[in-house]
């Protein structure tokens, strides 16, 4: 594995851990753009 692969495997993988904090951990598993934590799922 080359350096330049370390780095791409490095950044998806910080990529991946921002996204579930900031969906599951910041949130609280609330969807986007609802901060009441009820969403209308018609």
């Amino acid at each position: 594995m080359g350096v330049f692969d370390g780095i791409l495997a490095t950044l998806i993988l910080a990529g991946a851990f921002w996204l579930l904090y900031h969906s599951l951990w910041k949130k609280k598993g609330h969807c986007r753009g609802c901060e009441s934590g009820f969403c209308d799922k018609k």
